[in-house]
């Protein structure tokens, strides 16, 4: 993991490149405060001292900049010929000559240059335009540099380098790493939301989060609470009030207490000030508080009176702005002051802020447009309520969530509203809370409220979700219904109907009905986006699921991990378990683990579809296929029965019971499975029994599961589901003919553990007539295949599952070419028992004597 501000490896590369190729050249790094530029031209010093460059570096400082020379002085102790008395500027000409004459190996690195008195800057490029010195300036973007180095660019000296804004993901690590562990989803959303991807000043909130006390550990990870700002921050932000001046004082307040505005709302000298002084980042259109921290500290630093007029001012400002952010940040302004604006406006600005992911926002909005409705004696917005709700929920509340979401449906004052809470409402005691019951009732008592057909098409149709999940699937296909008559209305109207059916066709395993859906779909996931928020994500979620089942795994597994990767994403968990369960079905099992254990960890915070029992599952199941049984086993106790009443967890916790049975040597290790397989049929979950399924016929139990598998419908028995039937078929009729071509055709699908197995078997089958031929193609199988699964399966591994141990044993023995009788005797077995177990190993390993078992040993004992 990088440190705070470090920069990547291969950029300090490329740069140390350009540096070493120019001659008469300037660098100018640039960064908004704390960025990183100083740590990137500290490892680029570092790297050019590896190269044989002598790096010699100053610093200057606005405090000196009307000193002529000041920054420059410390170069002075390069000068051996210094006397006492000497003059300094007579020293500095040496210094200078010194520079000059080395300038093919001398880099001069100097920080803040921003700051240079003019003598030194014109020193400096008289150094790198004279003298080829190769010079590396670092500075705040948007400072203004000293006119010779000004000059340096107008004449194409000067090549300026930004140091790029840190992602999301890597501002994660900069906070895992400063708290030195890991830090809990909700957590990390509160310090980016807080202070935002500034890698200095993350690390100083951690750091006084640590030396506060207020940090704690939860099941989650570390929270680390709302420590105050650190006083090195403010003492930042007091040099950076400073220099921008008195005169900016205005300016700064409206934006420290908007945190952005449209560039042209302040002017533009007053923007100029404030992105040289370190206290903003312009863009062409907006001007930006460099950290919303900083605004903080700004505001905090206003009196009451003064805060609030300030903010009544900058709302007032954003009036003529109908821009998402402008009108969203101009109604927060508004919220606490003497005139409150509309119900109504608050409670779209708590939907946009739901849909943006600002939850904490939404939250603070939501219960203000319902304390204000109150008190107007106006109707409950009782959306407003329920995406309140759900944002409870994203922040760990999980108990004000849950009176959230009674409330709504409590309050709702008209049957639209009493049908898009009671919605949301099951989807929340169905899915994330596991209380099915609850979910119908709530359900069940709002559709008797109803009169309204279109409301209770509506709620019948978006009930189907969570009814699918549960394998209750209506006997009518939803039609929907429309909530009112606005775009976002009629967008969900028409986008619920179409997830459940997406639902319904992936889970089942009719694909066609699934792309179908997602085309039909995607169109209206933006439109829908403040009440279905990861619509979009759904669909494409969808689209690797129907690529896994028409056998294209490894095109589903790149989706999922590509998309596994954003720890901030509400929708990380589900693209993690995706990863997880395709990962093991690749047969890459420690990385099914890795993904399996993130995914459980994740999706207890962020669960958008039930998955977390289903993760639980699949990580039980990857700990057992790995020998893993204590691992296994403590997450099969975590399941709960909420959990299980699922079927596709109930399908997954069974693999795992199977595999445990399997490695433990149980005569019928797939009876899990199997019981598993006889419930799930015919709800509608067809897909993931066939998954399920497969567990079985690796384990070589094809009988267990392959009179349901012939029995699921045509068009659910995708390509996937013919390749396990064919698979399972060849293994009961113990055909390796049929058999071997299974394995290849798993192994084009993508599912190279299920190959390999395949592969395995067909060596096992060694007395059918077709055998040989079969086997010699099997062991290219399971060497090729072998060589791509993780843990990477030895020759040995692959014996081992063939044989028993003490076939294992004489096999060895056999291979260093020792006589039976040898053998016998060394292994306390008669002559006879000897003979049996090498006939055996023999048929098992398909070969036809000790020089083939020879090399299949050898290879096994090297690898």
């Amino acid at each position: 993991m990088k440190s705070p501000g470090a920069p990547d490896g291969d950029r300090v590369a490329v740069l140390a490149d350009r540096i070493e190729a120019g001659r008469g050249r300037a660098w100018l790094i640039e960064g908004v405060p704390g960025a990183g530029a100083t740590h990137l031209s500290e490892h680029l010093a570092d790297r050019l001292g590896e190269r044989g460059f002598d790096v010699v570096r100053t610093f200057a400082l606005p405090e000196l900049r009307g000193i002529p020379l000041a920054a420059l002085l410390p170069l002075l102790r390069l000068d051996p010929t210094r006397q006492a008395g000497d003059d300094p500027a007579h020293r500095l000409q040496r210094v200078t000559a010194r520079l000059a004459g080395t300038a093919k190996t001398t880099v001069l690195m100097i920080d803040a240059a921003a700051w240079l008195d003019d003598v030194s800057a014109a020193t400096v490029h008289q150094l790198a335009r004279s003298y080829g010195v190769r010079v590396v300036l670092t500075a705040r973007v948007g400072q203004t540099l000293p006119a010779p180095l000004r000059r340096l660019g107008d004449e194409g000296l000067l090549e300026r380098i930004a140091v790029p804004p840190l992602s999301d993901d890597d501002a994660v690590a900069v906070i895992d790493l400063a708290a030195g562990g890991r830090v809990s989803p909700p957590s990390l959303v509160a310090s980016l939301d807080r202070v935002g991807a500034h890698p200095l000043f993350l690390s100083l909130v951690v750091a006084q989060s640590l030396r506060s006390g207020l940090a704690r550990q939860t099941p989650l990870g570390l929270d680390l609470g709302r420590p105050s700002p650190p006083s090195r921050l403010r003492e930042l932000v007091a040099e950076w009030v400073e220099l921008a001046g008195s005169a900016r004082a205005e300016a700064l307040g409206l934006l420290a207490v908007s945190t952005s505005l449209p560039r042209d709302v302040l002017a533009e000298a007053d923007v100029a000030a404030l992105v040289e002084a370190g206290l903003a980042v312009g863009t062409p259109d907006r001007v930006r508080i460099v950290s919303p921290l900083v605004g903080e500290v700004i505001s905090d630093g206003m009196p009451p009176a003064h805060r609030r007029e300030t903010a009544a001012r900058a709302s007032a400002r954003l009036a003529g702005y109908d821009d998402p952010r402008s009108r969203l940040t101009r109604i927060t302004l508004a919220s606490d002051g003497d005139t409150p604006p509309a119900t109504e406006e608050l409670a779209a600005a708590a939907r946009t802020c739901t849909a943006l992911g600002f939850h904490a926002l939404a939250v603070d909005l939501g219960s203000r447009a319902l304390a204000l409705a109150e008190e107007r004696r106006e109707p409950v917005p009782t959306d407003a309520v329920v995406l309140r709700g759900e944002s409870l929920w994203l922040l760990g509340r999980h108990d004000d969530a849950d009176r959230a979401m009674d409330l709504a449906v409590r309050v709702a004052p008209d049957d639209a509203a009493l049908a898009l809470a009671a919605s949301r409402a099951g989807s929340y005691w169905s899915l994330r809370r596991e209380d099915p019951a609850r979910a119908y009732r709530v359900t069940g008592d709002a559709l008797e409220r109803i009169t309204d057909p279109q409301a209770a098409a509506f709620l019948r149709t978006s009930m189907t979700k969570w009814q699918i999940m549960l394998g209750d699937l209506p006997r009518e296909a939803p039609t929907g219904g429309r909530l009112g008559t606005d775009g976002a209305g009629a967008a969900v109207a028409s986008l619920d109907p179409m997830l459940s059916a997406v639902l319904a066709a992936c889970l089942s395993g009719d694909t066609s009905a699934a792309r179908a859906g997602i085309a039909a779909g995607r169109p209206h996931a933006q439109a829908a986006l403040a009440v279905i928020r990861h619509a979009a994500e759904l669909f494409d979620y969808a689209e690797a699921v129907a690529d896994c089942a028409d056998a294209d795994l490894p095109a589903a597994r790149k989706t999922f991990r590509e998309h596994a990767t954003h720890r901030l994403s509400e929708a990380v968990g589900i693209w993690t378990l995706g990863a997880s369960w395709s990962a093991f079905m690749q047969g890459d099992a420690d990385g099914a683990l890795l993904h399996a254990r993130e995914a459980t960890y994740e999706l207890a915070w962020r669960d958008l579809l039930a998955f977390e029992g289903l993760a639980i599952g699949t990580c039980a199941t990857v700990a057992a296929w790995l020998g893993r049984p204590a691992e296994a086993q403590e997450c099969l106790e975590r399941l709960t029965p909420g959990m299980r009443a699922l079927v596709i967890t109930d399908l997954e916790a069974a693999q795992a019971e199977s595999w445990l049975a399997f490695r433990a040597g149980a005569p019928s290790p797939a009876a899990p499975v199997e019981r598993a397989v006889e419930a799930a049929e015919g709800r509608h979950h067809d897909w993931w029994l066939a998954l399920a399924a497969l567990s079985a016929i690796r384990m070589g139990q094809p009988s267990a599961v392959l009179a349901v598998l012939r029995r699921l419908p045509a068009h659910h028995a995708g390509a996937s589901v013919r390749l396990f039937i064919a698979y399972g078929e060849a293994l009961e009729q113990g055909d390796p003919t049929a058999l071997v071509a299974a394995a290849q055709g798993l192994e084009t699908a993508g599912y190279l553990a299920a190959a390999y197995d395949a592969a395995r078997q067909t060596l096992a089958l060694g007395a059918h007539p077709d055998a040989a031929t079969a086997a010699r193609r099997a062991r290219v199988i399971v060497t090729r295949v072998g060589a791509l699964l993780s843990p990477s399966p030895t020759a040995r591994s692959g014996i081992a599952d063939l044989l028993t141990a003490r076939e294992w044993a004489v096999a060895s023995a056999a291979a260093t070419r020792a006589r039976n009788r040898e053998i016998a005797e060394s292994l306390g077995l008669s002559h006879r028992t000897v003979e049996n177990h090498l006939a055996a190993v023999y048929r098992k390993l398909g070969v036809s004597g000790r020089d083939e078992l020879r090399e299949v040993v050898t290879a096994a004992a090297t690898a």
